[in-house]
C-alpha cells in the first residue's frame, strides 16, 4: 500500500521532499516599501487557495523548536494562523490568551533568524515590530470577517514569499542544522521500497483525513507506546520507511483525501496507475450513479487505447464529460457481453476513517479497470429494481442505501449517533461494491426488515405507495427493496459457482421463482387487493392488520385470506366480472407456483422474500392497470377527439372502465 502511495505521489507530480506540504492559505497581507496597505482574501467558498509547497515541521520538530529559539512556544515558518501571526482573537472584544501570545513571539523569531539570510523578509519583520501597523493588520483582518484559525501570510512588493522560492535553500540548511540530518549509511530496509535506509523518527500526520480523526492531524503510521520499544527499537525503527518515503505517501494520501467522497463515517480514497479519469468516473458513480452520463447506444473497442490516459479537451470540464461518458460506455458494453481487450489499468482503493489522533485503513483493495467496471456493473445490475411505473427506479446512492437499512433519522438524533448502529456495515457494503462476488452483509437484512415492517404495519408503506411522483418515501421503499435483492442475488451467484442451485432475481416479478415464500408475498398482496371492490393500488387496512404474521406465519393468514376472497370475488363478478376474471386469473397464477401448499412458518430470511414478492407483484399489477388506463383514455380519445365531458371526468371514467375490465 505504501509503495503504490508513493508511486503515485512521483505521478501525480506532488511534493514529497521532507519539510515541505501543501497547505491552504485564506488571507495574504500586503506590504509595500515597508508598510502595510492591506490584506488579499483568498477564499473560494469554504476553502482557501492551495499552495503546493510550504515549510513544515513534524510534531516533534514542533517541540523542539521553542528550545532551538529561545521561545516557550513554536510557531510555522512564513504561514502561521491570524491569531498567532496578527494577534487575532477568537472573537471581538476578547483578549489574547498568553499562549497565542507566546506563539507570536516564536513567530517573529523564527523569522528574524530567516531575515539574517534573506534581507526580503525584514519588512514583514517590521510591521510585526511596529504596534500601530500590527494592530492595522489586525483591524482589516477583523473588518473582513477573518477567523482567528485562517492562515495568513505576506506578500513584499508584490512577491508573494510562499509561492516564491527564495526560502527553499535557506529553510532545508536550518532543518539539518537544527534538527539533524538523517546519515548517508542506512541502518534499516525500507518497508516501502526494500531499500536500506535510515528510519524516520516520526511519519508527518494527515490533515486532510476528518471523519473522526482530531483536528491536528491523525498519524497513518506511528509508535509512541513503550510496548514498541521492548526489543530496542525507538518510534520509526519499529516500521522502517525513510524520511523521503514518508514524506510522498503523506504527499499523495492527502492529495487523494482531499477529494475523497465521505461514504458513512468513513473516506474511500481510489486511485489508478492510469486510466484516472475514467476509473474515477467508475467510482464516483457508486457514490451518486447520478454522475455517469447516458450511454451512447453504440460502442466499440477500437478506439479504446488503454496504454495512455484521455487527452484534456479544451477545459477539465470537457474532460471529466468525456470520462464520465467513457466509463458509462464501458458499463454498457459489459452489460451487453461484448468483453473488452484487455484494460491494464490497475486501481487501487483504500477505506480509511480517524480515531481520534490515529487513522485507521478499514479496507485495502487492488484490481484492474477492467475487474472495477465489471463490479459497478454487477453493483448496478444486482440493485435494480422496478418502480410502479414499470420502469427501473433510480440506482440508490452508496450513502443512500446505508441510510435506509433503519428507520428515517429523528430530528433530535444526531448524526453521529445514527449512524452507530450502521456503522459496521458500511465496510461490507463498500467490499460489496467493488467485488461482485463479496456477500451483502445478512444484519444488513435483519436491520433493514426490521424497519421495513414497521412502516409496512404503520401505513406508511401503502401511503407512500399511493402519492404521486417519486417522493423520499416512496424511493426508500425502492432502495430497500433493492437492497434486499441485491442479497439475494449475490448468494445466489455464490451457489451457482458451487454447483448449489441458485436463483437470479429479475428487477420486475417473477413468476418462476423457487421460493414459496416470495410467491406467499406475492398472494398477500393480491388478496389484500381483492378486499377493496373498487380496485385500488393499494389497500391499506388488510395490510396493515394481516401484513406481519402472513410473512412469518403465512399458512394461517393467508388461507384464511383466501377463503374470505371468495366472498369478496363473487361481489366484484356481479358488478366489474372483468376485473374479478383479472384478479382471479393473478392469484390462481400465484397458487400454481406455490403447489397448492403453504409453508407453516418463514424465517427473517425467507420473510425478506415474502417482501420482495409482495412489493414486485404490487408494482407490477400497478403498472399494468396504469398500462390499460393510459390505452384506453388513448382510444377514447382518438374515437371522439372533442369530448362534451371535463378532463377531470374523463381521466376518471377511463380508469373506473379500465378497473371495471
Amino acid at each position: 500500500m505504501l509503495a503504490a502511495l508513493i508511486r503515485q505521489a512521483q505521478q501525480a507530480g506532488l511534493s514529497p521532499e521532507p519539510g515541505f506540504a501543501p497547505k491552504e492559505l485564506h488571507w495574504l497581507a500586503q506590504l509595500h516599501s515597508g508598510k502595510f496597505t492591506g490584506v488579499l482574501p483568498l477564499r473560494e467558498g469554504k476553502k482557501g487557495r492551495q499552495v503546493a509547497r510550504c515549510p513544515e515541521l513534524s510534531q516533534p520538530e514542533m517541540m523542539a523548536l521553542p528550545r532551538v529559539l529561545g521561545q516557550t512556544q513554536a510557531a510555522h515558518f512564513l504561514a502561521d494562523s491570524c491569531g498567532v501571526i496578527a494577534l487575532l482573537p477568537e472573537r471581538a472584544g476578547q483578549e489574547v490568551d498568553a499562549k497565542t501570545q507566546a506563539k507570536h513571539g516564536a513567530y517573529a523569531a523564527l523569522l528574524e533568524r530567516a531575515a539574517q539570510d534573506l534581507p526580503q523578509l525584514l519588512p514583514v519583520l517590521e510591521v510585526l515590530r511596529n504596534p500601530a501597523e500590527l494592530a492595522e493588520l489586525r483591524a482589516e483582518l477583523a473588518q473582513r470577517g477573518a477567523k482567528a484559525t485562517d492562515r495568513l501570510s505576506f506578500a513584499v512588493d508584490g512577491l508573494d514569499l510562499l509561492e516564491s522560492e527564495l526560502w527553499y535553500d535557506w529553510w532545508r540548511r536550518f532543518r539539518r542544522q537544527v534538527f539533524g540530518q538523517p546519515t548517508t549509511t542506512g541502518t534499516m530496509l525500507d518497508l516501502s521500497s526494500g531499500e536500506v535506509v535510515t528510519p524516520a523518527k516520526t511519519h508527518p500526520k494527515l490533515n486532510k483525513l476528518g471523519v473522526g480523526a482530531m483536528p491536528t492531524g491523525a498519524s497513518l503510521i506511528g509508535y509512541d507506546k513503550e510496548a514498541f520499544s521492548s526489543y530496542g527499537l525507538q518510534a520509526g525503527e519499529n516500521g522502517a520507511v525513510s524520511e523521503e518515503n514518508a514524506a510522498a505517501y503523506r504527499a499523495a494520501l492527502e492529495h487523494l483525501l482531499a477529494q475523497a467522497p465521505v461514504l458513512g463515517q468513513m473516506k474511500v480514497a481510489v486511485w489508478f496507475d492510469h486510466r484516472q479519469a475514467e476509473g474515477q468516473a467508475l467510482i464516483d458513480a457508486i457514490e451518486n450513479p447520478a454522475t455517469l452520463t447516458q450511454a451512447s447506444e453504440t460502442f466499440s473497442w477500437d478506439d479504446w487505447d488503454d496504454t495512455e490516459a484521455i487527452q484534456i479537451v479544451q477545459t477539465p470540464e470537457q474532460q471529466a464529460a468525456v470520462a464520465h461518458t467513457r466509463a458509462q460506455q464501458l458499463l454498457s458494453a459489459l452489460r451487453r457481453g461484448e468483453t473488452p481487450p484487455t484494460l491494464t489499468a490497475q486501481y487501487f482503493a483504500l477505506a480509511i476513517s480517524g480515531a481520534s489522533g490515529r487513522a485507521m485503513v478499514r479496507d485495502w483493495h487492488t484490481g484492474s479497470l477492467e475487474q472495477l467496471a465489471e463490479a459497478v456493473a454487477t453493483w448496478f445490475e444486482d440493485l435494480a429494481i422496478t418502480n410502479l411505473s414499470g420502469k427501473r427506479a433510480k440506482r440508490p446512492r452508496f450513502f443512500s442505501l446505508l441510510m435506509n437499512i433503519q428507520r428515517p433519522k429523528p430530528q433530535s438524533t444526531s448524526m453521529d449517533d445514527y449512524l452507530k448502529p450502521i456503522r459496521n456495515l458500511q465496510l461490507p457494503l463498500w467490499r460489496a461494491a467493488l467485488d461482485p462476488n463479496a456477500p451483502i452483509p445478512f444484519s444488513a437484512v435483519a436491520k433493514l426488515m426490521e424497519a421495513h415492517k414497521a412502516q409496512v404495519m404503520t401505513g406508511q408503506f401503502s401511503e407512500a405507495l399511493s402519492r404521486d411522483g417519486d417522493g423520499e418515501d416512496k424511493s426508500r421503499i425502492y432502495t430497500r427493496m433493492a437492497l434486499l435483492k441485491a442479497y439475494h442475488n449475490r448468494k445466489a451467484r455464490r451457489q451457482l459457482a458451487r454447483g448449489q442451485g441458485g436463483f437470479l432475481m429479475s428487477s420486475s416479478v417473477d413468476p418462476h421463482h423457487p421460493s414459496p415464500a416470495y410467491h406467499c408475498g406475492r398472494l398477500m398482496y393480491l388478496l389484500a387487493n381483492v378486499q377493496d371492490a373498487q380496485g385500488s393500488d393499494v389497500n391499506a387496512g388488510v395490510v396493515q392488520r394481516y401484513y406481519g404474521a402472513a410473512s412469518s406465519t403465512p399458512a394461517l393468514v393467508l388461507g384464511r385470506l383466501t377463503r374470505l376472497s371468495q366472498h369478496h370475488l363473487a361481489k366484484i363478478a356481479r358488478e366489474k366480472p372483468g376485473l374479478a376474471l383479472t384478479l382471479e386469473r393473478d392469484i390462481a397464477a400465484v397458487w400454481s407456483a406455490l403447489g397448492h401448499a403453504l409453508p407453516k412458518t418463514l424465517s427473517l430470511e425467507e420473510q425478506s422474500l415474502f417482501a420482495l414478492g409482495y412489493y414486485q407483484q404490487l408494482a407490477d399489477s400497478v403498472s399494468r392497470r396504469q398500462d390499460l388506463a393510459a390505452q384506453r383514455k388513448a382510444a377514447a380519445a382518438q374515437a371522439d377527439p372533442h369530448p362534451a365531458t371535463s378532463p377531470l371526468a374523463e381521466t376518471t371514467q377511463t380508469e373506473q372502465t379500465a378497473q371495471g375490465e
